[in-house]
């Protein structure tokens, strides 16, 4: 099976607009003094639905600046809140924050650190330098995290995802639905039994910042050093919690072995659990796996029907692999308790392989106005039924 991957599905240009170059001289003049060397350098990183991404340098240092024009969505003022509270040894150090709100624009411009993430790298690097990385894990964990989102606010926050789907467009629902076999009612369903598992199942032996989204791509590596960025989905959780979410973002779970061994040196260094036997800490990873599994499905379901809403059902980008390949991770547990729907989740989830056929495109274009149902119907279901008859 092969993956076609559109890496910008939202068409963002590569080249800094008049706009934006306005948009930051403006800010810069407040808060660099080199004004002219940060403006020759600046670059446009990254883009995605909620920020922009930009790098300059200025007196031989370089910085990051992320503006919103958006600043409801709570993506930066949440990660400004996390690098305050986590060490600049193991994050990039905030110069400014400022929400202007009169005009409706954020930035938040903090250091931008040198190295490469472990994209560059790959898996067997980050496993070479595991110590380093369950000690910074385990440092960022101690961190304060009282001013984040609460587990069950996150949990809510996921949830608020329905109000799109229910605001959407009606031809979109019906393309939604024809394309994977779910409509509102059946992901409000989804949903309310994933609040009921929170409600009755989960817990927080000890309250931990969670990153949420530590994926190989969001931790840099120079000279031995480790450190964390892109904190804008943090919030407070579960230690256990936070341990399965970092397995599963790096794709721990694909080997028993890489699994074993980072719960066993996060155990060994961490100041949090030092008072647990290491047979009993993996005894409490291991009965709260399955509940945190099904925690783990409610963030991914949330950024699959996210990206539904926000590109269209037919954009498949990066991200959505990687929805696939968790969700394939999950799936087991799923079938427990989701056995009504989960020949509905496979569809919406494998949409993005190529080789699998989950939906009738032509029925698709009818719903989408595309093609005249009559047309399509003779074109389509009349020469069959005429082939047959002849054959008869």
């Amino acid at each position: 099976n092969l993956f076609t991957i559109d890496t910008k599905p939202d068409q963002r240009d590569s080249e800094i607009s008049e706009f934006e170059i306005e948009l930051i001289r403006s800010y810069l003049k407040d808060t660099i003094s080199d004004i002219t060397e940060a403006e020759s350098t600046i670059k446009l990183i990254s883009s995605n639905f909620f920020y922009e991404s930009y790098s300059f340098v200025s007196q031989n240092k370089k910085y990051l600046l992320k503006i919103s024009l958006d600043p409801d969505n709570g993506k930066l003022s949440t990660e400004k809140k996390a690098l305050d509270a986590v060490s600049d040894l193991i994050s990039p150090e905030v110069i400014n924050y400022t929400n202007d709100e009169d005009s409706g624009i954020e930035f938040l411009l903090f250091s931008w650190e040198n190295g490469d993430n472990f994209d560059f790298f790959g898996i067997d690097d980050l496993i070479y330098n595991i110590d380093t990385l369950v000690c910074n894990l385990d440092f960022m964990h101690e961190s304060n995290s009282s001013e984040l989102l609460s587990f069950e606010d996150k949990f809510i926050q996921n949830e608020s995802i329905l109000e799109l789907f229910e605001a959407s467009d009606e031809k979109e629902k019906d393309i939604f639905e024809n394309l994977v076999g779910l409509n509102l009612d059946d992901a409000k369903n989804i949903f309310s039994t994933l609040k009921n598992i929170f409600q009755e199942r989960y817990s927080e032996d000890i309250t931990v910042l969670c990153h949420s989204n530590l994926k190989k791509s969001n931790i840099l590596y120079q000279s031995e050093y480790i450190k964390f960025i892109n904190f804008e989905h943090s919030h407070r959780a579960d230690i256990y919690y936070s341990l399965i979410k970092v397995i599963n973002n790096l794709y721990l779970f694909k080997s028993r072995k890489d699994v074993g061994l980072f719960l066993e040196r996060y155990h060994s260094f961490s100041n949090l659990v030092n008072d647990l036997s290491l047979e009993d800490f993996l005894s409490k990873y291991e009965e709260k796996k399955e509940t945190n599994q099904l925690l783990l499905f409610q963030d991914v379901f949330h950024k699959v029907l996210f990206h539904f809403n926000a590109y269209g059902a037919f954009y498949r980008s990066s991200d959505l692999i990687r929805c696939v390949e968790l969700y394939n991770n999950l799936r087991p547990t799923l079938e427990k308790h989701f056995a009504d729907y989960i020949k509905s989740l496979d569809k919406l989830f494998y949409t993005c392989i190529q080789s699998v056929e989950t939906y009738d495109i032509e029925k698709l274009k009818i719903i989408a106005g595309e093609v005249d149902e009559e047309v399509t119907e003779g074109e389509y279901s009349n020469p069959g039924i005429e082939e047959y008859e002849a054959a008869d």
